[in-house]
């Protein structure tokens, strides 16, 4: 089974992240808070496919799902698959309150290898028997891309050096509780980085990170400080709802992670040229 992940519950005041899913501006969106929650310490991190066949509901029609990182998934009536088959998703009340359901089901897609959307949830057998995800939270990707490689969520930890390479983000192996640190993240191949929605400053200072898909490379002789550890990225997943407030010693202004340099006076481009770790490559002018 795999072993379930725990996404912390910090008081944050939360927003959509993507333009227009309330159907008004940013003054008008619902504020909230993760303490309303409930507890959201036992739940997976999915992909999951629309259900196409063409057969009576509940039967089809609802979702395959499968825990990302795993060969096999956990279903509802304990069996071990590729995917499991899910009647219906029934969406936590902070994502209720944003009115981000119909984002999340279209991000969805038909395909999982190239789905927009990373859920997390949990399941139970619901009113069918036939299995239902419990979603609590949901990371999307601005524009469909394969999906290649491991998935890991990435957060910025606030450190920075005098000297490249620093380490600057904590990275979680989703669904082995497997954890660790690097040094930069690279970007330049996720679609959508260079969309002025592609706000990934908020959730990288964030308790709830964002999601990355891709692989961990080392660069020998980085910078004055040595070695690095750089994730370079196929794909990128932020979360539906951001927090508006930052991690502690994350930077005052609200302004995106690319095209800028980071906190500490370090340079975000590849090389090992300054100390503060960060975002590289990233197709910015």
């Amino acid at each position: 089974m795999s072993p379930h992940r725990t996404l912390a519950a910090a008081s944050l005041v939360m927003m959509p992240i993507f333009a227009g899913c309330l159907g008004s501006d940013d003054a008008a969106a619902p504020e909230t808070t993760a303490t309303h929650e409930a507890d959201i310490s036992f739940a997976t991190y999915y992909v999951a496919r629309r259900d196409l066949r063409r057969c009576a509901s509940p039967q089809c029609g609802g979702f395959f799902i499968s825990a990302v990182n795993q060969e096999k998934t956990v279903c509802v009536d304990g069996t071990t698959a590729e995917e499991c088959y899910v009647a219906d998703i029934q969406f936590s009340s902070i994502l209720q309150l944003a009115g981000v359901e119909g984002t999340i089901r279209e991000a969805i897609g038909v395909q999982r290898e190239s789905t927009r959307a990373i859920l997390f949830g949990d399941l139970f057998s619901g009113q069918s028997g036939l299995g239902s995800l419990s979603l609590r939270f949901a990371w999307v990707a601005l524009e469909p891309a394969e999906l290649r490689g491991e998935f890991h969520r990435v957060m910025h930890n606030g450190v920075v050096c005098v000297a490249a390479p620093c380490p600057s983000f904590n990275q979680e192996h989703l669904n082995t509780g497997a954890t660790r640190t690097i040094h930069e993240l690279d970007l330049k191949e996720v679609p959508g980085n260079g969309r002025d929605d592609f706000d990934s400053g908020p959730a990288l200072f964030s308790t709830l990170g964002m999601i990355l898909n891709g692989q961990d490379v080392r660069i020998e002789n980085y910078g004055p400080a040595g070695d690095a550890i750089v994730l370079q990225a196929t794909q990128g997943f932020l979360p539906i709802i951001r927090p508006t407030l930052r991690r502690s010693g994350a930077p005052a202004d609200d302004g995106p992670v690319i095209g800028r340099r980071l906190a500490g006076g370090g340079g975000s481009g590849g090389g090992g040229e300054g100390g503060s770790g960060g975002i590289r490559n990233t197709n910015t002018q």
